[in-house]
Order: C-alpha cells, then structure tokens, then sequence
C-alpha cells in the first residue's frame, strides 16, 4: 500500500491514477489451493482443509467470502475515469470486513 501511495505521488502531476485493491481469502478459482498451501494453512488453524472456506467465511465482520467478481468489480471501479476519475491513493478492501485488517 505505501508503494502505490508513493507512486500516486509520483505520477499525480502526469495525470496518473494508483489505486490499490487488497482483497482476502479469494479461494474460488486460485490455483494456490490446490498446492499444499490449503492443508498448510488449516493445519495452522487447526481445522481440516475441506472447512477452510467456511472458517474465512466465519471471520468476516460481514459473514461472506470473497470471490474473483468480487474483485474485478473493484478493480473496475478504479479503472473507470467515470468512477473514479478523481481518486488516487486509495486502499480498497474487498474482504467482508476482517476486522484484524482494519486501517489503524
């Protein structure tokens, strides 16, 4: 995030937009799951792997998970002159609120 906030600094003067997307949990259509990240991971919560979906499910202030047109319409949406013309330096959460991620 400091790295996109430097460079809309950067670019600003030249008209040039950085925006920045963080999702979390997008596990529907990653290859990463099917490494052996998704049992790394359930061991470290002590659960079994087929139940992970509903444990970052279950860690949402809005009790969702996250999926990949979830982030496109984010990504969209910063991509739209028409949207967001006006906006850079901006830090979009796309996670159903986790609330240990919460801008401090």
């Amino acid at each position: 995030m400091h790295r996109a906030r430097c460079l809309a600094e950067e670019g600003g003067g030249g008209g040039i937009r950085v925006n920045t997307v963080t999702p979390d949990a997008v596990l529907q259509g990653s290859r990463i799951w099917g490494s052996s990240w998704r049992e790394e991971r359930a061991a470290a919560y002590g659960i079994e792997p087929d139940d992970l979906e509903e444990h970052y499910r279950q860690r949402t202030t809005l009790g969702v998970n996250v999926f990949p047109e979830d982030i496109a319409a984010s990504v969209l949406h910063f991509a739209s002159d028409e949207r967001s013309g006006k906006s850079t330096g901006n830090v979009l959460n796309v996670d159903g609120g986790v609330a240990a991620a919460y801008t401090r």
